[in-house]
């Protein structure tokens, strides 16, 4: 018995990797094509791509591994008493090294054309001048708004996006959607109308792991800390990693004591 929840464990954990990998190759596939290529993607059509990346994912993960593909989800799940608390660390260990992985394969897929953009614009990696570049693989704030604006920014609409997402699926139990079901194509909607929305307002992340894999990834690279920071406050680095968890779990308990349970009294 025990073999066979260490397999199933396992066998979820892959799949979460491949899932969360998976919206990262699709995502950071599209940037990296529209900075370095003559494609050129507008904002619209960037949305568009990470939201149906979002969708693919989940369903390619749901009936296995319940396509959590967010530790800040994996964690509300379980402080919610959800889940597993022996598969939490697993879960997230698998999907910041999916983001890690597949950040990897956009980077040596798209390293020629990385190399002669820096060469061709004199671009040296770990300075100002390489944000842009950085801004493929990861989330930057708007350093234009205060660090506070940011954070509160990140937090609120990641706080709306789970409640949304709550509300596509009711089902309590730890599989999170079900793989016949409409439920990956609208949360790809949401993804992609909060993209939309925000994105000239501040680079919102919504997934600590959609952030921290890359950038631990390009701090290997040659960026070094400026992955992190940003070439700015070393804050600004909580705003992409400890802002979706606080978010999402602001969220998940807002929908669980004012939705949910209003809703089990009324029947």
């Amino acid at each position: 018995m025990n073999c066979y929840k260490k397999k199933t464990i396992i066998k979820q954990c892959i799949v979460e990797f491949f899932g969360t990998g998976l919206i990262i190759f699709f995502g950071t596939g599209c940037l990296a094509a529209s900075k370095l290529t003559n494609i050129n993607f507008d904002q619209f059509e960037i949305s568009c791509i990470w939201g149906l990346g979002v969708s693919i994912s989940i369903y390619f993960s749901s009936a296995i591994s319940g396509a959590h593909l967010n530790p800040a989800i994996t964690i509300f799940f379980w402080l919610s008493s959800r889940f597993n608390k022996k598969k939490v660390i697993p879960y997230i260990i698998s999907q910041i090294l999916g983001a890690f992985f597949f950040t990897m394969l956009i980077y040596c897929l798209y390293y020629n054309l990385l190399i002669s953009f820096e060469k061709k614009n004199n671009i040296i990696r770990g300075t100002q001048a390489s944000i842009n570049l950085a801004s493929i693989f990861c989330t930057y704030p708007n350093y234009n708004n205060s660090f506070i604006q940011n954070f509160i920014t990140e937090i609120f609409t990641t706080a709306l996006f789970m409640i949304i997402l709550l509300q596509f699926n009711q089902k309590k139990n730890n599989y999170f959607f079900k793989c016949n079901s409409i439920t990956p194509m609208l949360i790809g909607i949401l993804v992609f109308m909060i993209n939309i929305t925000m994105s000239p307002l501040n680079n919102i992340s919504l997934n600590p792991a959609r952030d921290l894999g890359p950038k631990i990834f390009l701090s290997i690279t040659g960026w070094g800390v400026f992955s992190f920071t940003g070439g700015n406050n070393c804050l600004h680095f909580l705003i992409p990693t400890v802002g979706p968890i606080l978010g999402i779990n602001l969220g998940g308990w807002i929908y669980t004591i004012l939705i949910d349970n209003y809703s089990l009294n009324k029947k």
